[in-house]
Order: C-alpha cells, then sequence, then structure tokens
C-alpha cells in the first residue's frame, strides 16, 4: 500500500520546483527595432548608455553594474541617435562659433632677430599628445569636449552596455560591458582636412561571454554650408572588432575631407563647416540584442583663405579648425625672450585697464580687448583698404596732436585697439582707442608678430579674439 505524502510537503515541492524552472529561465532579448529617426525602441530591457560627467556617481554605477543589478534604475537614460538638421547659411554658422563662451590660450612663440630684422617663429602645433591629457582636463567629458586650441580637440566619456541575463518574479540580473571611449582631434594649417583617433579602453566584462560581443565605433559628420564640406575618407572606415579584439587592439581612425568652394564676394576665403560626432554600436549575437549610441556634436570650420601668411616664407593656404572657441592671445612680457614686445605690451595692457588715462583724453572711454570684456575682430585691411587706411590716418593725426612737443626720434606711435580690426581708431566710431609713443624697434616687432599670428591661428576677417598681458 502506497502512502501519500501530506498535503504540505506536495505543496512545497511544486513550489521549490516553479522556484528552480523560473530562476534557470534566461531572458531571451530580441533585435531592436530601428525608429524613423534613426534610433532604436528601447522597449527591452538592458541598453547602452553614457555615465553623467561626475566621478562619484560613475563609482557608484560602477559598482552596481559590477554587482549585475541595473544601473537605469538609477535614472540613466540609455543614449540617443544624433539628428541631422540640415544646411545652414554662413552667416548662421559663424554667428554660433561667435557666441561660444569657451576660448583657449594662444602662446606663439616669442619673435627673433635675423639680419632681416625682427622675424616671427616657425608655426608649431600644440596638438593634444595622450589620452590622459584629454581626460585629466575637466572640458573634455562636457557637452562641448575640449578645444585646447584651433587645431586640438577631445572628448572622452565611460559607456556601459547592460542586457538581463535572467530574471525572477521581475528582479533581473545583469550581464554587461564598460569601456572608455576617447576621440582626440587634429586641425591642420595646410590642408581641408580634420583627422581624428580614437581609443577604447578600461574594458570591464561581468561575464566572459561578453567578450564575444561586437563593437562598432566610428565618426560621423555631416555638411552645414556646402555639399562638400564633409567627406569621410575611404581609407578610414568604421572599425568593428569584438570587445576582446578592442582590448589588443585599442585604436582607430577617422578623417574627414573638405572640397573648396568657389570664392565668391560672399564668401572670399571659401569657408565651410561641419559637424561631427561619434557612434558606438554594440552587438550581442547570441541574445540577438544590437544598442547603438552617438556621443555629442561639435564643429570643424575649413577654410582657403589667401591671406595667411607670416613673413618672410610661411604659406598657410587652407586650413581645418575647431571653431567653437575664442582665441586670447597671451603677450608674456615679463619673460626675456619677450623683451622686445614690453614697451608694446605695457601699451596695450594699460589702454584695456586704465582707458580714461590714455591718449586721447575722452570720458567715458572703454576700450575692449581684454577676456571678459567685449573682443576685438580682425578686418582684413586688403580687403578693407578704405577703413585701414582710416585707422591709420586718425592714429597719424592723434600721434601728431597729442605728441608734437616731444622728441620723436627713433620713436614710432603705437596704438591699440589694433589697426587691422573694427575696434581700431576709426572704425570703432566712439574715439575709444589709445596711441602711445614707443621705440621703432618695439613697434615693427609687435606688428609682425601680431601679423604671423593671425597666420597661426587662422583668425580670419571678421574672427573675434581677445589680448592678455601677462607680467
Amino acid at each position: 500500500m502506497q502512502t501519500k505524502r501530506p498535503f504540505w510537503k506536495r505543496s512545497l515541492f511544486s513550489s521549490l520546483f516553479v522556484l528552480i524552472l523560473l530562476w534557470t529561465t534566461t531572458v531571451e532579448i530580441a533585435d531592436a527595432t530601428p525608429t524613423a529617426g534613426g534610433g532604436q525602441a528601447q522597449t527591452e530591457k538592458g541598453g547602452f548608455y553614457w555615465l553623467p560627467n561626475d566621478p562619484e556617481k560613475v563609482d557608484e554605477i560602477t559598482q552596481i553594474f559590477k554587482e549585475g543589478q541595473s544601473i537605469e534604475e538609477l535614472g540613466l537614460k540609455p543614449g540617443k541617435i544624433q539628428k541631422r538638421k540640415g544646411f545652414k547659411s554662413l552667416e548662421e554658422m559663424r554667428a554660433a562659433d561667435e557666441k561660444s563662451t569657451a576660448t583657449y590660450d594662444a602662446n606663439p612663440g616669442a619673435p627673433e632677430m635675423t639680419t632681416q630684422g625682427w622675424q616671427p617663429p616657425r608655426f608649431e602645433y600644440d596638438y593634444i599628445r595622450s589620452v590622459d591629457e584629454c581626460i585629466n582636463n575637466p572640458a573634455s567629458n562636457t557637452e562641448e569636449g575640449w578645444i585646447k586650441n584651433h587645431y586640438a580637440y577631445c572628448w572622452t566619456d565611460i559607456a556601459t552596455y547592460q542586457i538581463p541575463r535572467r530574471c525572477f518574479l521581475g528582479i533581473c540580473f545583469y550581464d554587461g560591458v564598460q569601456i572608455r571611449f576617447t576621440v582626440l582631434g587634429y586641425g591642420s594649417n595646410h590642408d581641408r582636412k580634420a583627422r581624428f583617433t580614437y581609443f577604447i579602453d578600461d574594458i570591464l566584462v561581468t561575464n566572459p561571454r561578453l567578450n564575444g560581443a561586437k563593437l562598432k565605433v566610428d565618426l560621423l559628420c555631416e555638411p552645414k554650408v556646402n555639399p562638400g564640406d564633409c567627406k569621410p575618407n575611404p581609407i578610414t572606415p568604421a572599425e568593428e572588432r569584438t570587445i576582446a579584439e578592442w582590448r589588443n587592439q585599442h585604436v582607430g581612425y577617422k578623417d574627414f575631407l573638405s572640397d573648396a568652394p568657389d570664392a565668391t564676394d560672399f564668401n572670399p576665403d571659401r569657408i565651410g563647416y561641419m559637424e561631427f560626432w561619434p557612434q558606438l554600436t554594440i552587438k550581442d549575437p547570441p541574445r540577438k540584442f544590437t544598442r547603438t549610441i552617438d556621443g555629442p556634436k561639435q564643429t570643424v570650420r575649413f577654410d582657403s583663405a589667401t591671406y595667411m601668411f607670416a613673413f618672410p616664407d610661411q604659406y598657410f593656404r587652407h586650413g581645418a579648425i575647431f571653431s567653437k572657441t575664442n582665441a586670447v592671445l597671451n603677450v608674456p612680457i615679463n619673460d626675456p625672450q619677450f623683451s622686445v614686445l614690453r614697451e608694446a605690451g605695457e601699451h596695450w595692457k594699460h589702454a584695456m585697464e586704465n582707458p580714461e588715462e590714455t591718449k586721447p583724453t575722452v570720458l567715458g572711454k572703454k576700450i575692449p580687448g581684454a577676456l571678459g570684456d567685449r573682443p576685438l575682430t580682425r578686418m582684413y585691411t586688403r580687403r578693407h583698404p578704405d577703413e585701414y587706411a582710416a585707422n591709420r590716418n586718425k592714429t597719424r593725426a592723434t600721434c601728431d596732436r597729442e605728441f608734437r612737443d616731444e622728441d620723436r626720434t627713433g620713436k614710432q606711435c603705437d596704438e591699440f585697439p589694433f589697426a587691422s580690426t573694427w575696434e581700431g581708431s576709426s572704425t570703432n566710431g566712439m574715439d575709444w582707442f589709445s596711441v602711445k609713443l614707443i621705440s621703432k624697434e618695439a613697434n615693427e616687432a609687435a606688428g609682425s608678430w601680431l601679423g604671423s599670428w593671425y597666420a597661426y591661428d587662422r583668425i580670419l576677417d571678421g574672427d573675434y579674439f581677445y589680448v592678455r598681458v601677462r607680467e
């Protein structure tokens, strides 16, 4: 005779069986469905995320990630796809540059004495040299990234991919991959080409099988003014590698070229613009799961200005710069190598800091140029000969009046703001300028040095900049 198990034992056995069945059930994730905007419908659990620019928050998220918990429950939003917004006018793009509050220190070398007189130094790039230099700058993880100067840009962030491994009573446990993505950008003072190098490092995998997941990395671009503003170089395609392969080969490259449009009265410098941004796509074939995220957009300006020239033989006929920043021209007058600029620099500093003490005397005079004040605006003298001549003539007449009783032997009249700016003595329209007698040597060296810097940093006709005299 068979003895029946008590009811409570049979119920306990059944419950345990159901629990074991639920526990061992793996959640299968279907392919992400593309949306009309080019993104993906985030209807399944799991996703691809950029982490916030907050070290403490990143540490908290990373710990939860390692424990297999959902990082989305901390309020993270899955990464999005950038929208293409089409062409804009040249005025709109330049106006966007002018509105940028970012600045960078421009530090051209000291003038050099030669048999032909004072001449500018040779041009040299000041690129971002390493991933560490990038990530150690606080601006590198902002939406705009870090623009070190017109020729050097970088952006970095941590990307985290998660997918449920199994779920139990609505509670899911996750596998994932975390990486740090860094892109370094290089402008040019010789051609219409922008170059990029990107890096995948600090790879963290919570399940060994994800070493076989595929990560595709690319940089995308959109022309903004002319159709030929953004042409991906075919020799630098997107790179797709497994996570294991990225550990061994963690570098990729992308170049963009720009066709020069025809010169016109409206666009004599043959300017073009493109927007660019990084795109990462992770594919997890066993789970049939794909996610794509885009990084933030940034801008490159191309030009073919023929007047980018530094005496006597440095020509810079084409260029590509990171334009959403304004230069601050540094004049280190206490540096012995810059001693020839001391007189001019002292004058410029005094004019910006004590305008009412300068000549000509004008009550309420305000002289722009200092960082935090109104910028100066370059005026290409051969394109605006009448305005430039008016600045020089007014300066000369003012000096003749103000210094008529002084011995001017070996001296010349220095003006600030410079005659090559729209804030010059005549073109500012308000007599908000300063004149001072300085040595002929100092005046000529300063003029040559300023002219060369315009070419070195590709300060085009109409570009803003600031001046800072360092003592």
